[in-house]
């Protein structure tokens, strides 16, 4: 009997289950980290079909672009008008997932958990001073940031612009995990807390995170409940996202360190905090929860930090990589737009000009 695909986390249970002759009760007993990937990979038909079709859809929309679109837009000049590397945006490119925050609120050891192993450094202190691109490979290894943006096939040419003192501090590691077939992963310094310490950057932080906004199909930005000032870097962060709060996901991360009412009494505080940082009408969804390789700390709210995990991880592994192709098309029907606005707006304008 055939079994139609899952729209909602629940039903991934209950699929599970009957595709695989199982009884699990909760959908966080099927695993977690690098093997929640595995069984969706295992079990969901819609996300095989996007595996298939994604180099195929994407060649077709760099056709259409290629055939229709930037004829025009070299008959007008319009990278004059709008310098971009548009054409890397139709390379068939995973999906990106950024992780922003303070330092030690777990960025790190989130990516370690998806991974299944400790590909990146971990810590109590500031440990991670570089953007760290991990990409999918047959074999681990790191590739210097010269590199990746001298690389035509990869969507990261225009991070040269932001000079050499930056790409040292960019790297990119190819891990061999299987759910980095659909997604890529972006690591990044902490978030600085004072101004004495956001001056030793030796470059310009908020256009480099601005540029990852910008391509970032979704971005996590975490929390240590321990840690919820907002800083000088962190309002400048949230400025940030303005045109791109729907990508905004917050994660209230080592939500496990404290007791229930602890914890209502961090969550308020963090609204409110980040209610003047945020420019939009309603409120954004936030996760809470513990992501790391270890078992919760203590018995209490187990299952509401298994219930967060599972939405989080479930749009992460499957609403990101389904929902990719949609925004290309999308991409490309606006880049036609701005490029027809550019073609009919200069057209009546000699006829208008007097002559000197």
């Amino acid at each position: 009997m055939a079994i139609r695909a899952p729209v909602g986390r629940l039903e991934l249970l209950s699929w599970v289950n009957a595709a695989q002759d199982t009884d699990y009760h909760r959908i966080e007993h099927l695993c977690d980290g690098v093997a929640y990937c595995q069984t969706f990979d295992a079990v969901h038909p819609r996300k095989a079909t996007w595996d298939e079709q994604f180099n195929t859809t994407c060649s077709e929309i760099k056709r259409i672009y290629e055939d229709s679109i930037e004829p025009v837009e070299k008959r007008y000049q319009y990278e004059l008008f709008k310098p971009t590397y548009f054409s890397d945006t139709l390379k068939p490119n995973k999906p990106l997932v950024l992780f922003l925050g303070p330092f030690s609120a777990g960025k790190s050891t989130f990516i370690n958990y998806l991974l299944g192993h400790d590909c990146l450094w971990t810590g109590p202190q500031p440990t991670t001073d570089k953007f760290t691109i991990i990409m999918h490979g047959t074999e681990e290894s790191k590739i210097s940031g010269r590199i990746l943006t001298s690389n035509p096939e990869l969507p990261f040419r225009r991070l040269a612009e932001f000079g050499n003192q930056f790409l040292e501090t960019l790297e990119g590691i190819q891990v061999p995990a299987d759910f980095l077939k659909n997604i890529s992963l972006i690591d990044t310094p902490g978030v600085l807390e004072s101004a004495r310490e956001v001056h030793s950057r030796a470059y310009d932080y908020m256009k480099v995170t601005r540029w990852f906004i910008e391509r970032a199909d979704l971005v996590l930005v975490l929390f240590d409940l321990s840690k919820l000032d907002a800083g000088m870097e962190l309002r400048s962060m949230f400025q940030q996202f303005k045109g791109h709060e729907s990508k905004l996901r917050m994660v209230l991360n080592k939500a496990d360190q404290c007791a229930p009412q602890e914890l209502m009494r961090v969550y308020g505080p963090l609204f409110w905090n980040l209610s003047t940082l945020i420019s939009t009408t309603g409120p954004r969804r936030a996760c809470v929860s513990s992501f790391w390789n270890k078992p919760y700390r203590g018995d209490h709210n187990k299952e509401l930090f298994d219930e967060e995990k599972a939405d989080l991880m479930y749009d992460l592994l499957e609403v990101v990589p389904l929902q990719c192709l949609d925004k290309r098309v999308t991409a490309v029907m606006q880049r036609a737009l701005d490029v027809q606005i550019h073609d009919t707006v200069p057209t009546p304008v000699p006829s208008h000009t007097a002559l000197y």
